[in-house]
């Protein structure tokens, strides 16, 4: 199986493509989609769409994972995730992938072992998880923990 996770903005959208095998993961591909900033909304939303969309043609993921919306301080922010998340969403069950979401929290408590996790801890597990030695950004650490996380419950393992 190959799971897709996401960490969707409107400034930069984490993702993460794992192979699970078993109770194995395998890096396939992360990264981070920039999205240009001077852009509208609209134009924005398509650019994600556009180069996601390139990525699941290119690696046919099974599964997508997303990050539930949290509505902090800022309603704005949220309502501008959930505008990077639609456009995330529209991209997968447009080739028919499942689509799955997960509380922040929950990832955190699943990958690091607490629910307040700070990213450098969250990311520190990932990286052990996935033996990856070499730099990682932050966006798509989170997207590959979302991945992690649905790879272990799916099959019912925890970490």
């Amino acid at each position: 199986m190959i799971i897709l996770g996401i960490d969707p903005g409107l400034r930069k959208t984490g993702y993460g493509f794992l192979r699970k095998s078993g109770g194995d993961f395998t890096l396939i591909k992360a990264g981070v989609i920039k999205l240009d900033t001077k852009s509208s909304t609209h134009d924005r939303l398509f650019q994600l769409f556009t180069e996601l969309n390139s990525l699941v043609k290119e690696i046919k993921p099974s599964c997508m994972v997303i990050e539930k919306v949290f509505i902090g301080k800022n309603a704005r922010s949220a309502f501008l995730i959930g505008e990077a998340r639609a456009a995330c969403i529209i991209t997968a069950l447009s080739y028919s992938i499942a689509v799955y979401e997960y509380a922040t929290r929950a990832v955190k408590q699943g990958i690091a072992g607490y629910g307040d996790a700070n990213k450098e801890a969250l990311q520190r597990m990932v990286k052990m998880i996935l033996n990856i030695n070499n730099e990682l950004e932050e966006d798509a650490s989170d997207a590959l923990a979302l991945a992690i996380f649905h790879g272990n419950i799916s099959y019912g393992m925890r970490i």
